[in-house]
């Protein structure tokens, strides 16, 4: 084999052994970040589900703070020591109140609780869809529009406000709905939350007194889509604000690992161009010189005299060598005379 391939493949092997320990390194640290951010992304998830529900949560706990307020305010005023679920229900005050919109397209409602004669009792005092022809549902015991038959899931995680009807405590809990903004029918979780407030109505149709109750519910992928979908972050969450950040972070790796690699490529371009010029064609012209000497030629020129190198040294011994054959040829020819 000759010594330009030789010196080649040495440089060759040279530059891609760590360039290929770096690409197996890269492609390690790939494998990582893709771990981490699947990681990241499903802490993330937790953490603003947990978040979301906190707001839900906060939110009836507000409300219900409001509500309280204004039926003791509205009480006071009307010399009342206690209103009827019809006194709510024709109040448009109350009941602007009460259904509120906030967050994406989420909103609030009022309901009244209780067990009366060992029965559970659950009316709409204000809803935002209780509006128009639907009004008149307003004061009805939900089980008598059929909810524990159409919305079992619901109706259930709304009748547990009165599992302790002495001191009725907040609930919350999922369930599934069908999501408005889809064509198709697609039933999501949902997460409610009904927060009591310390007041009772009399309810003339049950004849029982009842525990206002404010409640509100939230898509929690979408109310956390109204908070990152946006003008000021268009992004759509914050698992693919993690990806994005990641893939650059990749891609930038992967750009300087060609970038590497070209340079290494032209390295070894020029290496060959340089190894041919200055080291093996100096050696193929001392080779051929040497040729001529051995075939007679003692007058023959010997190149690269003048270099500092190796190639220098060798090209002046094959010098002193034309030399001294020319000598011992000389002195021959004489002695022959």
């Amino acid at each position: 084999m000759k010594l330009t391939p030789q010196i080649v493949l040495i440089v060759v092997v040279a530059s891609l052994v760590p360039l290929s320990v770096l690409g197996y390194t890269i492609a390690g640290m790939t494998s990582s970040a893709e771990e981490a951010k699947q990681g990241v992304t499903t802490v993330s998830q937790e953490y603003l589900t947990k978040a979301g529900e906190e707001a839900v949560r906060m939110k009836a706990q507000d409300l219900a703070l409001a509500v309280q307020t204004y039926i003791e305010a509205k009480m006071k005023l009307e010399n009342k020591t206690m209103l009827t679920t019809f006194d709510l229900i024709q109040d448009p005050k109350f009941r602007s109140l009460g259904a509120q919109r906030w967050g994406a397209k989420e909103y609030t409602w009022v309901c009244a609780f209780n067990k009366v004669a060992g029965r559970d009792v659950a009316v709409i005092l204000t809803h935002p869809a209780f509006t128009g022809q639907y009004e008149k549902y307003l004061g009805v015991d939900v089980a008598m529009l059929r909810w524990n038959e159409t919305m079992p899931e619901l109706y259930n995680l709304l009748l547990k406000i009165t599992e302790n009807p002495e001191a009725p405590k907040p609930v919350c809990g999922y369930y599934h709905w069908d999501d408005p903004e889809t064509p198709e029918k697609e039933e999501i979780p949902k997460y409610l939350c009904h927060y009591p407030t310390t007041i009772k109505v009399y309810d003339p149709i049950s004849k029982g007194q009842l525990w206002v109750v404010v409640g509100t519910s939230a898509y929690i992928d979408g109310y956390f889509q109204y908070l990152t979908q946006n003008p000021a972050n268009p992004a759509e969450n914050i698992a693919s604000e993690i990806s994005k950040s990641v893939e650059g972070a990749i891609q930038q790796v992967y750009y300087a690992l060609g970038i590497a690699a070209a340079i290494a490529i032209v390295f070894v371009i020029v290496l060959a161009v340089f190894t041919t010029s200055t080291i093996t064609r100096p050696i193929i012209e001392l080779s051929n010189t040497a040729d001529k000497i051995a075939e007679g030629n003692l007058e023959a020129e010997v190149p690269h005299q003048n270099r500092a190198d190796e190639i220098g040294i060798l090209a002046k011994s094959i010098e002193r060598l034309r030399r001294s054959l020319k000598v011992a040829m000389e002195s021959l020819e004489e002695a022959l005379k």
